[in-house]
């Protein structure tokens, strides 16, 4: 067996769940920041607005009530909520659909779009801050670990999804 094909060996135990427990406190840190950024008056919203929000900009146009439940894995009744605060903000329209009256419609508004951008550059502003000492190298390669440890946790939860590793 060539060099490039030999297996890789596992780390230790300890080294592994001293891994699972940096990514947990990573995570948990990221979201905390991410919750404590949108909460500013600059941006005034929850993490489930947010989202909603942000679901909505990616349709590029207007989304079904029930397929924006789907996708951001909300009930109808706590969407609507959601949908209804945003509203009050300017930041989505609801409008029925022209044939079929009975579908309510939900798109972002320019208000919404502008927003959605303030919010990503100032979270860039916090990664920067949080990791500007990094070099070039060193960035790139947190980058490709980082890469790795994704497609490892997308193959464990797929594996969870079918009943079978990916």
């Amino acid at each position: 067996m060539a060099e490039a094909e030999q297996p890789k060996t596992l780390p230790e135990h300890t080294t592994l769940d001293a891994i699972e427990q940096m990514i947990l406190r990573i995570s948990w840190l990221a979201q905390r920041q991410f919750v404590q950024l949108l909460d500013d008056e600059r941006f005034n919203l929850t993490l489930t607005q947010f989202y909603t929000l942000l679901h909505l900009a990616q349709t590029n146009g207007e989304c079904k009530m029930s397929d924006l439940a789907e996708a951001t894995q909300q009930s109808a009744a706590a969407l609507t909520g959601v949908v209804d605060r945003l509203l009050d903000k300017q930041l989505v329209e609801r409008t029925r659909h022209e044939r079929d009256r009975r579908q309510v419609m939900v798109q972002v508004t320019p208000r919404g779009l502008a927003l959605i951008a303030a919010i990503k550059q100032a979270r860039r502003e916090q990664i920067y801050a949080a990791l500007g000492h990094l070099s070039s190298a060193d960035a790139d390669r947190l980058l490709e670990l980082l890469e790795g440890v994704l497609t490892g946790m997308v193959r464990v939860l797929e594996r969870s999804d079918t009943g079978r590793l990916a």
